[in-house]
């Protein structure tokens, strides 16, 4: 059974939270003081697993808290645009 992915974002999520020496947990927090009261470790764990969605107001607020702008979590359009099938898809 391949494993279905529902965000492009997660692999940079964990990129930029780990660059600022930020656990899941801390990001969490963070998130959940932010307004994001859904997302806790857990969800931040799923994100960057791509096993969960990211809503548009839910990357611009992950994106503060990283301190980049939103656009700063997607991959480069070329990587996009050869995953884009298989993401849509859900098997990457």
């Amino acid at each position: 059974m391949s494993r279905r992915y529902r965000n492009c974002i997660g692999p940079r999520v964990r990129e930029l939270r780990m660059s600022k020496s930020l656990t899941q947990e801390q990001l969490g927090a963070r998130l959940q003081l932010a307004g994001l009261h859904t997302l806790d470790r857990v969800g931040v764990a799923k994100i960057e697993s791509q096993l969960r969605s990211v809503f548009d107001f839910e990357l611009a607020v992950i994106a503060s808290e990283l301190g980049v702008e939103p656009g700063g979590l997607l991959p480069p359009v070329r990587k996009l645009k050869s995953d884009l099938d298989d993401l849509i898809a859900g098997e990457r």
